[in-house]
């Protein structure tokens, strides 16, 4: 038998995909970790397609077994390749974020939805499948860390990916944000500290990226991995909340261990708005003392806003530019807020009928599918591509570059690629519904 895994990618937009996208574009770790999990032996051949930078073509090979990881904005596109497959014989199963949260739905375009984490579902379908009874439907959010297996980096693609390998400590986070998706796909527990450390080891590289949500949510395990890290000599980054920025000891720790950079999902310099979406750290006006204290522990920081909270007003967003700028953060993130199926922000909107499109293509973080309360959809998207070009003037480009910790270091030039790639996202190319 053959098989084939694909990771979907919504076809119809072009950001992330330009010419600097090796600047920004982390290397996933999705179709690297199910190849891990196909027993050897299972099929002849494994073929591996991330529709980031390559294309799937129908009629190369005919394969026995299909299985597409899709999030909600790619669901039309793994819709369309399932269909495909379909009509030529393959058994197709899809799982991802989308698949978990809305499993209905995407059972209507497959054989197979796989809902939740691979490390549980992918196993106990193949297995069903060799025996010739696959279920129509697989759900597992428990997951047992100690059983992750070391994904099989080297069958997946790195074109126009930043070389820098990722890796996860622990998926899980303890904040319950109403527009977060991670909560809906999984509950996880940090893996075994060994186990990290093996991992970072066999990696042979001197930077790594984590890509756990909240590297430092349960702190003696982030204290404890830290301290075994120091020996490795690695640099690395990882995601973190602000609070970080008042823990000296864990600064410490990550500074100690190689920690160079974070990002943070500072989301809105609106306490009203993060209060309304359940964001547990609301202090907006400590947000200029914990970059501070960050770049005090020689820690760059990524700050993430987000844009069309129910109390956003256009001159508060307008204002971003100015008062990031005030902030002095080394890079800078926004993204239209996107209520995903399943979570409790779709939810609400939904119910108070402030959903416009299910259209999933369009739910892509750069355009607005729902009714604001104090603009409209236009004019919010209007501005958001407005407050990425004006932070992303030459003139404020190179303040961060400068400014930032780690100008004097040879790996300040990472902050200028990714400074420089955020500038050439390529939101303004992306596909617009007629």
């Amino acid at each position: 038998m053959k098989a084939l895994l694909i990771h979907a990618w919504n076809e119809r937009e072009l950001a992330y995909r330009g010419r600097f996208s090796s600047f920004f574009s982390y290397p996933s770790l999705t179709l690297a970790t199910l190849y891990s999990l196909i027993p050897k032996g299972m099929f002849e051949t494994i073929d591996v397609i991330d529709e980031n930078s390559q294309r799937v073509d129908y009629d190369t090979a005919h394969y026995d077994v299909v299985l597409i990881s899709a999030d909600t904005s790619s669901a039309h596109t793994a819709y369309k390749h399932a269909a495909a497959f379909q009509q030529r014989g393959s058994y197709v199963a899809i799982g991802g974020y989308h698949a978990t949260g809305l499993p209905e739905e995407v059972a209507e375009h497959c054989n197979t939805v796989l809902s939740g984490p691979a490390e549980v579902i992918l196993p106990a379908f193949l297995r069903d499948l060799a025996d010739g009874h696959p279920k129509p439907f697989y759900r597992d959010t428990n997951i047992c860390a100690a059983e992750f297996p070391t994904p099989a980096r080297d069958k997946v693609t790195q074109k126009h990916k930043l070389r820098i390998p990722g890796m996860i400590a622990d998926r899980g986070c303890p904040n319950v944000c109403k527009y977060c998706s991670m909560r809906v796909m999984w509950d996880s527990a940090p893996r075994p500290i060994e186990k990290v450390i093996d991992e970072i080891r066999s990696l042979h590289s001197r930077e790594v990226i984590f890509y756990d949500p909240n590297f430092f949510g349960k702190r003696e395990y982030a204290l404890r991995l830290m301290r075994a890290m120091e020996p490795l000599h690695i640099l690395w980054v990882s995601n973190a909340t602000a609070d970080l920025g008042y823990d000296h000891e864990l600064m410490d720790a990550a500074y100690q261990s190689g920690c160079r950079g974070v990002l943070l999902g500072l989301e809105s310099m609106n306490t009203v708005s993060l209060r309304g979406v359940g964001k547990r750290f609301r202090a907006t006006d400590k947000y200029k003392e914990i970059i501070d204290n960050l770049h005090s522990h020689g820690i760059a920081v990524n700050g993430c806003f987000v844009l069309g909270f129910d109390s956003d007003t256009e001159e508060e967003l307008l204002a971003l530019p100015e008062r990031i700028d005030a902030l002095g953060l080394d890079l800078c993130r926004f993204a239209v807020l996107t209520p995903y199926p399943g979570t409790k922000l779709f939810e609400e909107y939904d119910k108070a009928g402030r959903i416009t499109t299910r259209d999933w293509s369009r739910y892509n973080q750069h355009q607005a599918v729902f009714t604001p309360k104090n603009m409209t959809a236009e004019r919010l998207n209007v501005i958001y591509r407005q407050v990425w070009k004006e932070s992303y003037s030459w003139k404020r480009l190179f303040r961060r570059v400068l400014h930032s910790p780690w100008s004097k270091h040879w790996y300040g030039c990472f902050i200028l690629g990714a400074n420089i790639g955020f500038k050439f996202l390529g939101i303004d190319k992306e596909y617009k519904p007629r």
